[in-house]
């Protein structure tokens, strides 16, 4: 049987492999609030931009780019959607914050141990 952190540890390299779900994840979380999926290229785009302002490409760049890493973060569980008239609403599921909360603890461990080892 898998432990939690086994769990989360493989869906992070899952998402890692395709980075968009990644931004698509933190572009919904920081939103607040559930966005529909022809705002989710945008959102994401300008979250990227925000973090790196000299990037020339953008991670969500066509149609395609954003429905397929819309359909694995549903697949995945990450997200839940809701259909409003013909328009999908993503929101973060559970499962898809504890994932981003997971990233950022994986984050400041990496931090800390380059810290630990520059220092000594």
């Amino acid at each position: 049987m898998m432990s939690r952190e086994a769990i989360l540890d493989a869906l992070l390299s899952a998402t890692a492999a395709n980075e968009n779900m990644m931004w698509m994840l933190a572009a919904i979380r920081m939103a607040k609030r559930p966005v529909q999926k022809e705002q989710l290229k945008d959102v994401t785009n300008a979250l990227y931009k925000q973090i790196n302002p000299a990037a020339e490409e953008m991670p969500i760049r066509s149609r395609h780019l954003l429905d397929e890493a819309a359909a694995m973060l549903e697949g995945a569980s990450l997200v839940n959607v809701a259909e409003v008239a013909k328009s999908k609403r993503y929101t973060l599921s559970p499962l898809g914050i504890e994932l981003l909360n997971h990233r950022q603890h994986r984050l400041m461990q990496e931090q800390n141990k380059r810290k630990e080892a520059g220092g000594q």
